[in-house]
């Protein structure tokens, strides 16, 4: 190998050591913020702490869609629902203002349609946390309920009612986060046309269980076209 041809190949390695001792490490911006939060976290454990042992947890649906057949007074709707609520576990402070966290890694709320609690997301999404530990949880799914009664003025009454499987008030909160079902993305029903929705937030006590246990009752209203 010339003299010249080896001089040219030892600048050109030189050239390229500079260019990656200045891109340097890369670090990608929520790493930290995600390290700091999982290192010994629990996902067992609800985050209720020994100052704020009561968790508020709210809940909300936003219809997309909804079905009604009469001969078996049968409801089923797609929603978009909606969980917050706050881990102080899952803090931190600086950038990023949020984080995006597989649900299976942190604790959720176990709130389920009491009807039938086996029912699943159609995905299970993401949770998003902000740095002060603020978390919301938007999945979708589909509900159905036989609890449908004929009111006047053909009007048809359906109710679902959602709460903790396992946690009673004296653990969480429960809470509406509006008055009655969101709208924004309904697509209208060809056959029936809603006429009202509500949300009712109960508590009750069962014969299993000392304490009580909140739920909350949406309720939808519906008359034929």
């Amino acid at each position: 190998m010339s003299s010249k041809l080896f001089a040219m190949l030892a600048l050109i390695c030189v050239l390229w050591l500079e260019n990656t001792n200045a891109r340097g490490t890369v670090h990608v911006k929520e790493d930290g913020a995600i390290a700091k939060v999982l290192k010994d976290y629990d996902k067992y454990a609800y985050p209720g702490t020994t100052e704020q042992p009561i968790v508020k947890v709210w809940h909300g649906l936003s219809l997309e869609k909804m079905d009604y057949v009469g001969n078996m007074s049968k409801m089923t709707i797609d929603v978009w629902f909606e969980l917050k609520w706050n881990d102080p576990r899952l803090t931190w402070s600086g950038t990023p203002a949020r984080i995006r966290l597989p649900m299976s890694v942190i604790w959720t709320p176990d709130v389920v349609l009491f009807a039938h609690p086996n029912t699943k997301p159609l995905f299970n999404p993401n949770v998003v946390a902000s740095r002060n530990g603020d978390v919301i949880l938007l999945p979708d799914a589909k509900y159905e309920t036989k609890n449908c009664t004929q009111k006047n003025d053909d009007v048809i009454e359906c109710k679902f009612k959602f709460g903790s499987w396992t946690y009673g008030s004296d653990e969480i909160d429960l809470q509406a986060i509006s008055p009655g079902m969101k709208l924004e993305t309904y697509t209208e029903n060809t056959e029936y046309q809603i006429v009202g929705t509500s949300a009712v937030r109960e508590a009750r006590k069962y014969d299993c269980c000392p304490e009580t246990y909140d739920d909350i009752v949406y309720t939808i209203q519906i008359k034929p076209r």
